[in-house]
């Protein structure tokens, strides 16, 4: 017996050696299957991979080690059994296996290989704004976000510096495959995350779009369940934060009265003590309400949104209103292989803008002066000089500064916006591994707006004595203008279809993802029909073009006017790879082909390619003791993009009239026209070449996250114009002849801690240097491309080859010569570039139960502005109350 047993457990351990099926589940902690999951049998080196439910089959032995593996979970070895295994796999870090979408496709974002920072629905709408641009101020590293807070305007967004000068500075806007020029017809409540790809890798495969960044947003669905209903509003109060204090009506007198060298001209007991920032500025309000509802099926889901906002600004009259409605439905069908997704966001805006110049006007005009007159018509600057008091009519008039809330009351201009995006999608699973995209989208804006000038009150607000006779005799024999009522009417599209194959195929530890397509698109179809009218009612209500009663016949172009831009047609083929090897090992490359009408035929097509690699070190064996990191992932990357936005009506022959000529045995005088500028033909896109580095990292148990990055971009082929003598080229001519700088390092940090089951907080923070520099102009007739003008013959900017774009060109100031004045330089020195060096946000939030605190702050550093308070003061302006009081004199050197 003995013998027997002996030969018994002999054969059934020999049989314990032979390879065998191994089957089994792989679960996440919260019980949910995990698919794509590697499996690998160490002794027999057999690999496989799970399905779509988790489950796997192996040949294994019994007893042998099987070793499970997914990026975002932490790797587990465990010994296989002969009956079914169950094993769970915990999540290294939640973030690393959130979905960031790229080009034309998603890609886990442990597995990205470029630059990519992503905002959440939580951080967008934790900042009341009427842009989701706006709300992300602050949340991604080397993103400059500048807002001047007017309602309804678009912030101004720039990404890892500026590249280009003449324009076509902003990033391209995906929202959910559509592309737009902007948000503004977005309502941030209706985004689910916003990813912005910064670098050249992750940008190449938008060719000549993405030179500047690509916004991508992604919009909230519906989703299997219950029927679920969201409801979100917020009011917000908006005050200026800091007001410059004025001189009042005594130090204006006394300042004006040091300067003319006088003690009499004004009057210190002034009957007038005016603080026109005041007058012309409220306390700004908005006011959002949201409500949605989603749901939906394993078959379909749904979601409808809706949202009203309301926003008056600080300066007196503005007011901007938006009604967004929202809806997006997915279907499924056969067992899941075809999908069907309508997207469609309509927004109405009504937009009451009034001239910022106001506050030009606020500062400088003098306090003495009121708003109204006594008998009701608006302050003007008019002095009795024997007094030294303001005067109806007044005999001197003291400066040439306009009364602002007269500015405001007198403009009457509103517009209306109709903007509608949408897409409808399809996705066809051809195998288990390939499938089939498509994607149509499209963004239309058609708008209107009127604006009413009161010709006979504006005149009488600036001669209050006067009547309207006299207005009426000014005009003579002509008929007389009363006023003036200009319509106007646009519209705008811009579409994109794509069509692309993608493929995935798992290899043993070999991940596979292909990408194959086309993408054809339009934009700058922009047309503008303008048409004014006379002498129409005064009362708002019958402001229309056909009630004037304005007589006179005029010719067709003095009463409308249209404009219409020719189309850019743009047609692009690419291709992109994705390669990752045991999880740690990663490359990702594309290509795309590219044609676009902006230029002339020879110079449309190029070739944008990219390459980036990933390595994932705490993955290797010898980091497998390291106690310090959680996480470490090395990416480095290259990649070329273009920007064609700059050259569309650069390379036009164009010709211009009005240039007489004479000639002929009499010498008589022709009419004639000229080509005001030569055209380069073989001018071209810009092109921007760089090459970005960075580590990804996690410490403490992933309590605390963060990124660093190097980059270095060159724009090569800047357009530039350059003037040539006037006898080739009356006018300038652009051509590609200058290079620009962008260096710089990024870094973000996130750290978030759990305080107990009902509390927690997490704190963020970014800091992003840029370096930028026109580095090289090769053609040498490049000179004097100026800006910043002051409106008094004088500018204040320049670009120069060797500085910064936006820098300041002054005349320094090198002292005081005997009569307190200035002494200034020979020669313009660079005092700097409005464009910041250093950029910055602070993000720290805590939660308690259900309920939320947050703190966002933003910042820049090292650009400089131009105080152009000093500017265009002729006398008899008001001074600021820091130059009254420390004011110059004999005894106050």
């Amino acid at each position: 017996m003995k013998y027997l047993y002996f030969l018994f457990m002999l054969v059934i351990s020999s049989l314990a050696g032979y390879s065998q099926v191994i089957k089994g589940v792989v679960l996440d902690e919260q019980g949910l299957s995990l698919p794509g999951v590697h499996v690998h049998a160490l002794s027999s080196n057999t690999f496989t991979t799970t399905d779509v439910d988790g489950n796997f089959s192996i040949q294994a032995t019994a007893n042998e080690s099987l070793e499970f593996s997914m990026l975002g979970m932490e790797k587990r070895k465990v010994v296989a059994t002969t009956s079914p295994m169950k094993v769970v796999l915990k999540s290294e870090m939640v973030e690393l296996n959130e979905t960031v979408v790229v080009g034309y496709g998603t890609k886990k974002k442990g597995a990205i290989t470029g630059s990519v920072a992503q905002v959440k629905a939580q951080d967008i709408t934790q900042t009341p704004s009427q842009s989701a641009i706006q709300a992300i101020q602050g949340k991604a590293a080397g993103v400059n976000i500048v807002t001047n807070d007017e309602p309804g305007q678009n912030p101004s967004i720039r990404i890892r510096g500026m590249g280009t000068v003449l324009g076509g500075r902003d990033p391209l806007y995906i929202i959910d495959g559509v592309e737009a020029s902007n948000l503004n017809g977005l309502s941030p409540n209706e985004i689910e995350k916003i990813d912005v790809l910064k670098d050249a890798s992750s940008l190449a495969i938008y060719g000549q779009k993405g030179a500047n960044g690509v916004i991508v947003v992604t919009t909230k669905k519906g989703r299997s369940g219950e029927l679920a209903v969201n409801y979100d509003s917020y009011f917000s109060l908006k005050t200026i934060q800091k007001k410059v204090k004025m001189s009042d009506a005594y130090l204006y007198a006394y300042y004006n009265n040091s300067a003319i060298g006088s003690s009499s001209y004004y009057n210190f007991e002034q009957p007038y003590n005016t603080d026109w920032l005041d007058e012309i500025t409220q306390t700004g309000m908005a006011l959002s309400n949201y409500v949605s509802i989603s749901g939906g099926n394993e078959h379909a889901n749904y979601y409808l949104g809706l949202t009203d906002l309301r926003e008056t600004g600080i300066l007196d009259g503005t007011e901007f209103k938006r009604k967004n409605i929202s809806s997006r439905n997915e279907f499924t069908f056969w067992n899941k292989r075809v999908k069907i997704q309508q997207n469609l966001n309509l927004a109405i805006s009504d937009n009451t803008p009034k001239p910022l110049s106001a506050f030009t006007n606020a500062y400088k005009q003098a306090p003495i002066m009121p708003v109204y007159w006594e008998n009701g018509r608006f302050g003007t600057s008019l002095l009795n000089s024997e007094t030294g008091v303001p005067q109806i009519d007044g005999d001197d008039k003291y400066n040439n500064v306009g009364n602002p809330v007269a500015q405001l009351y007198y403009t009457n201009e509103e517009s209306q916006t109709l903007t509608i995006f949408g897409s409808l999608a399809g996705e066809v699973k051809i195998t288990d591994n390939l499938s089939f995209h498509s994607n149509f989208g499209m963004t239309y804006n058609n708008g209107k707006s009127f604006n009413f000038n009161d010709n006979l009150n504006i005149w009488l607000s600036q001669n209050p004595s006067l009547s309207t006779e006299d207005y009426e005799a000014t005009f003579g024999d002509k008929e007389v203008i009363y006023n003036t009522l200009t319509k106007n009417r646009w519209s705008d599209y811009l579409w994109n279809w794509d069509n692309y194959l993608a493929y995935h195929k798992e290899i043993n530890r070999s991940d596979f993802n292909f990408t194959l397509g086309m993408s054809e698109s339009t934009r700058n179809n922009y047309e503008l029909l303008s048409g004014n009218r006379f002498n129409v009612p005064s009362t708002s209500n019958y402001w229309s073009l056909n009630l004037s009663t304005y007589n006179t016949e005029l010719a067709p172009g003095e009463v409308t006017s249209n404009y219409t831009n020719t189309p850019i047609i743009s047609l692009a083929y690419f291709a992109r790879f994705d390669y990752s090897f045991d999880d740690k090992y990663l490359v990702t490359g594309s290509i795309r082909r590219e044609g676009v009408s902006s230029f002339l035929k020879d110079q449309r097509w190029g070739y944008f390619p990219a390459i980036s690699f990933g390595w994932i070190l705490t993955k290797e064996s010898f980091m497998e003791d390291n106690e310090l990191f959680d996480m470490l992932k090395l990416r480095v990357g290259y990649g070329e993009v273009g920007n064609s936005n700059t050259g569309n009506a650069l390379n036009k022959i164009s010709f211009s009239t009005g240039t007489n000529y004479t000639f002929g045995s009499d010498q008589s005088i022709y009419p004639g026209s000229m080509i005001p500028y030569q055209v380069d033909p073989g001018l071209t896109w810009e092109t921007m070449k760089e090459f970005d580095a960075g580590f990804d990292f996690a410490f403490g148990g992933y309590a605390l996250t963060g990124t660093l990055e190097f980059y270095n971009r060159m724009s090569s082929d800047i357009i530039l114009p350059v003037t040539l003598p006037s006898v080739l080229s009356p006018g300038a001519v652009y051509l590609n002849t200058g290079k620009v700088v962008n260096r710089g390092i990024e870094l973000s940090l996130n750290y978030q801690k759990k305080l107990s089951e009902i509390s927690g907080y997490r704190i963020s923070g970014n800091l992003a240097y840029n370096y930028n520099e026109l580095k090289d102009v090769s053609n040498a007739y490049f000179a004097n491309f100026i800006g910043g003008s002051l409106g008094n013959g004088q500018w204040t900017k320049q670009v120069l080859a060797g500085e910064s774009l936006g820098s300041f060109y002054v005349y320094e100031v090198l002292g005081f010569n005997d009569d307190r004045e200035f002494i200034y330089s020979d020669e313009r020195i660079v005092a700097g570039s409005y464009l910041p060096s250093f950029t910055g946000g602070f993000n720290a939030s805590y939660t308690y139960r259900k309920f939320d605190f947050s703190a966002v702050l933003y910042g820049a550093a090292g650009q400089k502005v131009y105080n152009g308070k000093k500017a265009q003061r002729f006398g008899g302006e008001n001074v600021e109350y820091d130059i009254n009081y420390d004011l110059y004199s004999p005894a106050n050197p």
